[in-house]
This record gives C-alpha cells, sequence and structure tokens, in this order.
C-alpha cells in the first residue's frame, strides 16, 4: 500500500515538473518575443498600464508606466523610487498608471506642477483635464528638493519622443520656471481616440 503512496507521489511531483517546465519555456519564449509581464487590473482597451520592463541605465527589469498611442504600446515613466512601507514601485506604477487611464477619460490636457501641503519639501507632477480645468490633480510626488519644471519637462519630452524617464526625476538646481511655464500641453502626443476624450461633443 505505502509502495502505490509512494509511486502516486512520484507520479504527481512528475507532472507538476513537466508542467512548470513548459510554463518556464513559453514565459521564455514570450520574453524572448518582446511581451513583458504586466500587472492586473489594466483592461485591454486601457491606454495606460503597468509593466515590467528592462533598466538599460543599472540592469534588471523595472516597473513602468506604459502608454498605447496609435503607433502601439511604449514605456514612459520608470518607477525607480520606493516611499517606504507598502509603497513600493510597483504600487506607485500601478497608481499612477490608474490615475492618468482615470483622466484620460475625463479628457487630457497636459502636465503642470505644484508644491503639496501634505509634502512642504517635496512639489508634485499634477494633471490637467477638460472636464476639471481649474484644478491640477495629482499624479506624481517628485523627489526632496527636486525641481518642479525640470522634472514637467523631462516626463513630457519622454511622452513626446517615446522614450522613458524616471518619476520624480529632475536637478535639485534647476533653474525655476516663470508662471506661464508651469504647464505644458502634451494633447499633440496622444492618440486621436484621447484627444476627443473628455470633450461636451464626444458622444
Amino acid at each position: 500500500m505505502s509502495k502505490n503512496i509512494f509511486d502516486g507521489l512520484n507520479f504527481t511531483v512528475g507532472i507538476i515538473g513537466a508542467v512548470t517546465g513548459v510554463a518556464g519555456l513559453a514565459l521564455a519564449y514570450l520574453v524572448a518575443t518582446g511581451w513583458t509581464p504586466e500587472t492586473p487590473g489594466f483592461g485591454s482597451k486601457d491606454r495606460f498600464s503597468c509593466a515590467l520592463q528592462p533598466d538599460t541605465q543599472n540592469g534588471g527589469d523595472v516597473w513602468t508606466v506604459m502608454y498605447r498611442n496609435d503607433q502601439g504600446k511604449k514605456p514612459w515613466l520608470r518607477m525607480v523610487n520606493s516611499f517606504g512601507d507598502d509603497w513600493d514601485t510597483q504600487k506607485r506604477c500601478d497608481v499612477i498608471a490608474q490615475r492618468l487611464e482615470a483622466f484620460r477619460q475625463d479628457g487630457l490636457i497636459g502636465l503642470s506642477y505644484r508644491p503639496d501641503p501634505k509634502t512642504p519639501s517635496q512639489s508634485v507632477i499634477c494633471v490637467n483635464t477638460k472636464l476639471d480645468r481649474n484644478n491640477c490633480n495629482l499624479l506624481v510626488t517628485l523627489k526632496v528638493s527636486a525641481d518642479g519644471y525640470d522634472s514637467l519637462r523631462r516626463m513630457t519630452e519622454a511622452l513626446k519622443n517615446g522614450t522613458t524617464v524616471e518619476q520624480g526625476s529632475g536637478s535639485a538646481n534647476a533653474s525655476n520656471a516663470t508662471a506661464n511655464s508651469s504647464e505644458v500641453n502634451f494633447e499633440n502626443y496622444l492618440a486621436a481616440e484621447d484627444i476627443k476624450a473628455g470633450s461636451t461633443t464626444t458622444k
């Protein structure tokens, strides 16, 4: 009887090992052909999502906010800073992508920066939308003393050029922007669907 149980266990372990091996080969093939794992919670119609991307500067992989425009899906904001507790890079990536997806449906206009009373030593990058033109809604909290305008410029250029930029990036010694340059419009870099979103004429 014990021999039968032992043989059964060996058979089960063998099956599990085979399945695991096939799954590993499938994953290796997908990665080699350009597929990158995404976190759950994003639908096929979402244009902003979060996925692991190769870190060409430091090696390894880094959680990155992705944007799917009319030319395809491209990485944009790399999550390199954790803020302690459960606020790790994956959590930040998920939350920022979800915020952007919600703002996208309200009609993205552009990015701005402003101080935040909750973090006096840190500026934030915020989002302007067609449905909420008078408020700048929180998107990213910058590193301590990082210059808001420099970070804003880098993020907008990365979206325009289809490249990536570190979230919260920016030089602490960059020159301050004037009041007229604290907002950057990026509608021209969006998918046609997103340019129309949030408009009162959109049906």
